[in-house]
């Protein structure tokens, strides 16, 4: 603690400092009395530095005070219309931009993810001012965590505490003035680096800031030659990797030539055409360097949604539309934040794809992300280009606020390796104040989960620390603090009667939120009132995955639940074969897809239940039943763009039998499809119905092949089209027509003991009066 005037002095001189050697402070104020006061004279030290800074001020416009907040500081800004007020709803789209200062309003709200986004969007020798009345307390999105009007404040001590350990900033608390200069080294400013000999136009190179970005636009012509090609960008935040991606796409079009009848096409996708928009103004940015012509789309929200020009067309489509398309290029930004689901549909029909994506970041850390992509990307045969971007551009490297950013949010949290043989394992519920008062501990439990869970976000883990209902377990080395799995369970259910109502009436209640879409899509009234644990994330370390660990914590939550007579135990996550396939290998049944998939996530969320009560092993077989009846009805419809591989998991996995008799008549169509005297789209209603009958089938003791069932679905279930139907079984359509056939055969040998050579046509007498009325 110092005097205000020893505080100020301390704060100029580092302000000064860090105009000079690019770095960034921040200072974070609380004060339950004043707190203005303290803003304002922070801000107007950095206005007698930098008397014409851009501003971005975040806060929610909305809530009661917010904008007399804003205004007041309005009146020292010498030019008003240079500070951006940013809705924390839609800062998204900010994403890109570069600003002098931020001022992030805390009063009404502390949210993570917010603290990450926005930070990053300060360039080196700015400042980052945090401020609030109170962090702990009363707080909208803290409050979205109450459980019976309780909640921690765990990770709110942390990051307090976090902001005391790290050089760069100044806290002001009720009055009192703590001052942490950095002393340290910053590396030079980033500079770009032409090649000796470019292959892309010197008119875009000229527009790269660093020699990373000069780098990886010389990797894009790459894409030009060649048959199946995937180039992965991958970098931290603030590194450049959407604007050089915009280059690379300027270069390609500059490259190709503007060639009459035919255009070279790239379409762009990202979970949000937010999430793209530095990609495709960068691309403008390009042609305009290269006096390329083009027409340009923007959205109704402002964000380019098209560039056309002659010769060439870039535009943006959502991640499930591009599967669709046809074209020459397809880039996909933000990859981990759509999911590898969608990428390991994309790389079967497109044959050139670009890949960026964040390593760390708000969206949390990458790297599991890249582990998975790694192991698609090897059973394709295809030829992969990594490229990593390393170099900040907006501050130098060695900046006091990125590293206090990663340490406070854990965006490069990872777990240590095992230096031991593991003989024995010790499971254990894991004490929230202890575990986020010890650091390493933290940053091994967190970091199994962010780097088994791509989409981890800094929210994540303020939910898992504060939340009452939320509870840590541990697997560690017995004798040892060497923990190598993790589970997060959440305890839901035990719904009053109003709650239940407000369901069946489509209220939606996150907190509770297995039991709520069992209520709402099953229609059962008596899932509410039984208690559960949901698993929100359950991690191994990832060389020891495919060992039993998982399993084996799974076997000890059960074993627990039984104890304190829980009466299921269920978990809902994001559409993937190799997740749907371990909790199905567990005894878990899928109860619910959702109608609709995750409009950032780019998945269907499914649930999956083991009933441990006799009242929620009648509940669960009753909703599986309903879940197939409604996917095998509804796929060509409502999922159906559903990766057909997935489907075939869940539908394997629902294990209730329907009998499904068919008409003689079309049986006799599928016998005629088999003999080539029928095409299928005249046999389609009776392969259809066969179809219908081998899904609904749970008491055979034989199976197609995964291909063959993959088949049925893709193409008869869902009625996809015969190239996508043949990507997603990398084959051709002579090859998947073969398949089909020989699936059929299958069917009509095992239900009907027919074949080929089995006479064909029905006569009238040896129809029932039930098959023709």
């Amino acid at each position: 603690m110092m005097e205000k005037k020893e505080f100020f002095e301390i704060l100029r001189n580092s302000m000064l400092d860090s105009k000079d050697r690019y770095y960034r402070n921040l200072v974070f104020i609380q004060d339950e009395s004043d707190i203005l006061r303290h803003v304002l004279e922070v801000l107007q030290l950095y206005l007698d530095i930098n008397p014409d800074p851009l501003i971005a001020y975040a806060f929610h416009p909305w809530a009661k005070g917010a904008k007399d907040r804003l205004e007041e500081l309005r009146k020292i800004v010498k030019n008003s219309e240079k500070l951006i007020d940013i809705d924390y709803s839609s800062s998204e789209r900010y994403l890109g931009s570069t600003f002098d200062v931020a001022i992030l309003d805390l009063v009404d709200n502390f949210e993570p993810n917010h603290i990450g986004r926005l930070v990053d969007l300060v360039r080196g020798g700015g400042l980052i001012i945090l401020y609030t009345n109170d962090l702990k307390n009363n707080k909208i999105f803290k409050n979205s965590i109450l459980r019976e009007g309780k909640v921690l404040d765990v990770y709110e001590t942390r990051f307090i505490r976090k902001l005391t350990e790290h050089e760069g900033i100044f806290v002001i608390s009720n009055s009192e003035y703590y001052a942490k200069p950095f002393k340290g080294e910053v590396k030079e400013k980033p500079s770009p680096q032409l090649p000796k000999k470019p292959t892309m136009p010197v008119e875009l190179h000229s527009l790269c800031l660093s020699s990373d970005q000069n780098k990886v636009l010389e990797s894009f012509i790459g894409m030009r030659y060649g048959s199946r090609k995937v180039l992965v960008i991958t970098a931290s935040r603030g590194r450049g990797k959407s604007a050089v991606t915009g280059l690379g796409m300027a270069g390609l079009i500059f490259k190709h030539g503007f060639r009459k009848g035919r255009k070279y096409k790239i379409i762009v996708t990202a979970p949000s055409i937010a999430s793209s928009s530095q990609t495709m103004e960068f691309l403008k940015r390009g042609l305009d360097a290269l006096g390329v012509e083009y027409r340009e789309k923007r959205s109704p929200m402002g964000f380019i949604n098209s560039l056309e020009g002659e010769g060439f067309r870039v535009f943006f489509e959502i991640p499930e539309a591009t599967l669709e398309h046809e074209g020459d290029l397809l880039v996909v930004d933000e990859a981990a934040a759509i999911g590898i689901g969608y990428i390991d549909s994309a790389l079967k029909t497109w044959k050139k794809v670009v890949l960026v994506t964040t390593v760390h970041g708000y969206e949390g850390s990458g790297k599991a992300f890249l582990r998975y992509l790694n192991r698609l990307l090897k059973q394709r045969k295809t030829t992969v280009y990594w490229e990593e971007m390393r170099k900040p551009l907006r501050y130098a490297e060695g900046d006091p606020i990125e590293k206090w950013l990663y340490d406070s949010l854990l965006l490069d949290a990872e777990p240590e390796d095992v230096q031991q043989e593991i003989d024995k394992v010790y499971f254990e519920t894991l004490d929230k104040e202890e575990l986020f008062s010890d650091d390493r501990k933290l940053r091994q439990v967190y970091g199994i989960l962010v780097t088994a869970h791509y989409r981890n976000n800094p929210n994540d883990l303020m939910i898992m620390g504060d939340g009452i209902h939320h509870t840590i377990k541990g697997l560690s080395i017995e004798g040892t603090n060497s923990y190598i799995g993790v589970v997060q369970i959440a305890n839901e259910g035990g719904l009053s009667d109003e709650l239940i109502h407000s369901a069946l009436m489509g209220v939606t209640f996150d907190g509770d939120l297995i039991p709520d879409r069992m209520i709402k899509h099953s229609r059962l009234i008596e899932f509410g009132k039984m208690k559960g644990w949901r698993i929100v994330r359950i991690a191994v370390m990832q060389e020891l995955q495919d060992k039993g660990f998982g399993s084996q914590m799974l076997e000890m939550i059960i074993e627990d639940a039984k104890r304190q007579e829980i009466d299921w135990v269920g978990s809902s996550f994001m559409g993937d074969m190799r997740v749907l396939n371990f909790w199905i290998r567990n005894g878990f049944y899928p109860v619910h897809v959702s109608p609709k998939k995750n409009e950032k996530l780019g998945d269907y969320p499914v649930i999956v239940i083991k009933p441990i009560s006799e009242i929620a092993t009648k509940a669960v077989r009753v909703a599986a039943y309903v879940l197939k009846e409604k996917l095998l009805n509804t796929l060509h419809d409502v999922y159906f763009s559903m990766d057909p591989e997935i489907a075939q998991i869940i539908l394997s996995g629902i294990k209730v039998h329907k009998e499904v008799k068919i008409n003689p008549i079309y049986v006799d169509k599928a016998v005629a499809f088999l003999q080539g005297v029928s095409p299928y789209e005249s046999s389609a209603d009776g392969i259809h119905l066969l179809a219908l009958k081998y899904f609904w089938d749970a008491k055979r003791e034989w199976s197609l092949e995964p291909e063959q069932e993959i088949l049925l679905i893709a193409k008869i279930l869902q009625g996809r089209p015969w190239r996508f139907t043949s990507a997603s079984l990398n084959s051709n359509r002579t090859g998947v027509n073969e398949m089909l056939y020989q699936a059929i055969a299958e069917l009509l040998y095992r239900y009907y003991s027919l074949n080929s050579e089995t006479k064909v046509g029905i006569s009238l007498d040896k129809l029932d009066d039930d098959q023709i009325d």
